[in-house]
């Protein structure tokens, strides 16, 4: 009976009903044939009248039955589906109302429920996470400004006092004041560079204009690339929530150009529309599948499923538009609230 219960383990419910249905319409379809022979009034029909019989039957039977089966077992089949969905990473997915068998509807929506809860815990659990991520960020950069930067600082400005005192000093021993010196302020602006990546201080007291100005000026037209930046309509500023998420989302894709796309020229554009502001990310650079940099998880993938995250926290989006060898467009797009209030309102 082993095979009875490997068959029973490895056979989906629909297969079993299925086949339990079949084996029920053939015997009913061979009693009918053995009784209509029975009855043909003293005449015994040919072989081949008895085959068809029974084929027509069998075949009438089947499809009754796998008509039947495959409309009320419709709604599983649907919710597989939307499951497999969320196993890919929708997790927007929902199990569409089908109707029909009211024991199935009441697990369809048991689990849209389930799917609705674990989606506000993942957004609960992210939320946290960033902003985790961007209180520590702040405490790296306070304690580098600190503490790191004032001592660099001071480093510099004192080797620099030295310097000027070493009138009479052999050549080489002022080049080696001279070089440390240099050393220690090409140490000191990789340190402001780093806090402003960390935690971008123009951000906090300018708003996200300005700090997009900054950024572009600072990491990408030192790379060579032509930028064009075009804010409209932004007279006031964004929560704090907002601004960040943000200045981060568009950080990443302007990064994401600069680093991989070995692009010429990038457009910028931060606008408001309607109740949303949206910024854009367009450059003519070598371009790549969206979907199978996600699906990779690696590198880059990281963080475009960053920016999808961080924008659906804020109530807004991430519209990715890339092919290779035509550019990429990173379109963001978050609601417009001033300080945590709806815009006008």
């Amino acid at each position: 009976m082993r095979w009875l219960t490997y068959l029973h383990n490895r056979t989906n419910i629909f297969t079993k009903v299925l086949v339990a249905n079949a084996l029920i319409v053939v015997t009913g379809s061979l009693l009918a044939v053995a009784i209509f022979t029975y009855a043909w009034r003293g005449q015994t029909p040919s072989p081949s009248v008895e085959l068809l019989l029974v084929l027509v039957g069998l075949a009438s039977s089947l499809g009754v039955n796998y008509g039947i089966l495959r409309v009320a077992f419709q709604p599983l089949f649907t919710m597989h589906a939307t499951l497999d969905r969320v196993r890919q990473g929708d997790f927007s997915a929902r199990v569409p109302d089908v109707g029909g068998d009211p024991d199935t509807a009441r697990v369809i929506e048991t689990a849209n429920l389930m799917l609705d809860r674990l989606a506000e815990h993942r957004q609960a659990v992210a939320a946290q996470i960033l902003r985790a991520m961007e209180e520590e960020r702040k405490r790296i950069a306070r304690e580098l400004h600190d503490e790191t930067s004032q001592s660099l600082t001071s480093m510099v400005v004192n080797l620099q006092v030295i310097e000027q005192q070493m009138g009479g000093q052999p050549e080489e021993l002022s080049g080696r004041v001279r070089l440390t010196k240099e050393v220690a302020q090409r140490t000191l602006d990789e340190t402001r560079r780093l806090m402003f990546d960390l935690r971008p201080s123009v951000l906090d007291d300018l708003g996200l204009v300005p700090a997009l100005r900054w950024f572009i000026s600072q990491r990408v037209q030192p790379m060579g690339l032509t930028v064009e930046f075009q804010p409209a309509g932004l007279d006031h500023r964004l929560s704090d929530e907002l601004e960040t998420a943000f200045f981060r989302i568009m950080q990443e894709a302007i990064t994401n150009t600069v680093k991989h796309a070995r692009a010429t020229h990038v457009t910028i554009t931060l606008a408001k529309e309607g109740g949303a502001i949206v910024g854009s990310v367009q450059d003519d650079g070598s371009g790549f599948h969206p979907m199978r940099v996600r699906k990779d998880e690696v590198g880059r993938g990281l963080g475009l499923f960053g920016m999808h995250e961080r924008a659906a926290l804020v109530g807004g989006s991430v519209d990715i538009d890339s092919a290779p060898g035509r550019g990429t467009t990173v379109r963001v797009t978050v609601p417009d609230r001033v300080r945590g209030n709806e815009a006008g309102g």
